[in-house]
């Protein structure tokens, strides 16, 4: 049974990656690393400090491309911009 859950959590997690494009994958591919790479410190306790930093790795990255995406200018906001009718 842990091992269809486990499968399942990696076919969401490839879904959920496929639906994003550009700089929102590096979001998703973080995230979805350090959740299932998480079962791993479990089975293989001797690399759980790998597996730790690697995980933290990936955390990162999403937070950095969050925080991007976050600051990045967007024209959207000037495009839509009400305009002064007097």
């Amino acid at each position: 049974m842990n091992g269809f859950l486990y499968g399942y959590m990696c076919w969401v997690g490839f879904w959920l990656i496929r639906d994003t494009a550009a700089r929102e994958r590096f979001i998703m591919v973080g995230w979805v690393a350090d959740i299932l790479l998480w079962p791993l410190k479990m089975l293989r306790p001797q690399s759980a400090v790998a597996i730790r930093h690697i995980g933290a790795l990936g955390l990162g990255v999403a937070l950095l491309a969050a925080l991007v995406l976050l600051l990045e200018q967007s024209g959207v906001a000037e495009a839509e911009a009400p305009t002064d009718p007097t």
